[in-house]
């Protein structure tokens, strides 16, 4: 069945990041939730260390999350600060606290400065449109922030707009491999696993993930290098490896179309 629709990874696959811009943030987001707390009464008065110490704790226990396949959204992890910080909001506007308090976690950082591009993710992305016109591309992305903050990062990129759908863990509550993101990939672009390839960095999250549901899918090593800060280096496909669906490891982000247009 020929391929309907393409979902990318986000991380390492479409882009890459440096520490100094994963510190930027971190403060960033340090500043800006301290403000937020001074801006909103509270019954105690809340510094900068108790903000630092309750992020610090908020990383831990989404951690513990991410090791059950599990994902939290902005909204709801500004919630966890907030009872991790001992702030008993008010029951009338204590969900629009948390809407806002998520947004500045989400958007912390994301406003002026953004992580590096695959410099083949744009010529990519126009060459799998202009081969197949009618094919719709997803972003299906383990991250911590929402959709609106990455659609805005996409657009600084002018790549945003050949995304049909954004597929991200925080929103979906659960992270790949888990099938539950790939199903919800599936549904918002109205295609059959069969008729949809998916790319990603890491075998055992994007290939074994895809795979499990029975999408076609590529292993993209052309930023492993980049991995140092971040990991060990990457898994190839083992060769014991088998499924009933394409499955390639490619170096070239380009070479998606060759592999897109072989499946049957």
């Amino acid at each position: 069945m020929p391929v309907r629709a393409v979902t990318f990874d986000l991380w390492l696959t479409l882009i890459w990041d440096s520490e100094e811009l994963e510190e930027y943030r971190r403060l960033r987001r340090l500043i800006n939730f301290n403000r937020f707390t001074g801006r909103i009464n509270t019954p105690s008065k809340v510094g900068l260390g108790d903000v630092r110490l309750a992020l610090e704790e908020l990383s831990l226990r989404v951690k513990n999350l991410y090791e059950n396949g599990q994902d939290v959204s902005p909204p709801e992890r500004a919630k966890m600060l907030f009872q991790i910080m001992k702030i008993n909001l008010p029951k009338k506007n204590a969900e629009q606290i948390y809407e806002r308090a998520g947004r500045i976690l989400s958007n912390s950082g994301y406003l002026s400065k953004f992580p590096n591009v695959n410099p083949e993710a744009k010529p990519t992305l126009k060459l799998l449109k202009e081969n197949f016109p009618d094919l719709k591309i997803a972003l299906v992305s383990n991250a911590a922030r929402s959709s609106s903050t990455y659609k805005r990062m996409l657009s600084n990129f002018g790549i945003a707009k050949y995304f049909d759908a954004y597929v991200i863990s925080c929103e979906v509550g659960y992270l790949k491999p888990r099938k539950e993101i790939f199903h919800r990939a599936l549904s918002l672009l109205g295609t059959k696993p069969q008729e949809t390839l998916h790319i990603g960095d890491l075998f055992r999250a994007d290939v074994v993930g895809a795979a499990a549901v029975g999408m076609h899918a590529c292993l993209y090593t052309g930023l492993w290098h980049k991995y140092a800060q971040y990991m060990n280096p990457g898994e190839h496909i083992p060769k014991d490896f088998r499924v009933n669906t394409t499955l390639e490891e490619i170096e070239r982000l380009q070479d998606i179309v060759r592999v897109a247009e072989k499946i049957p």
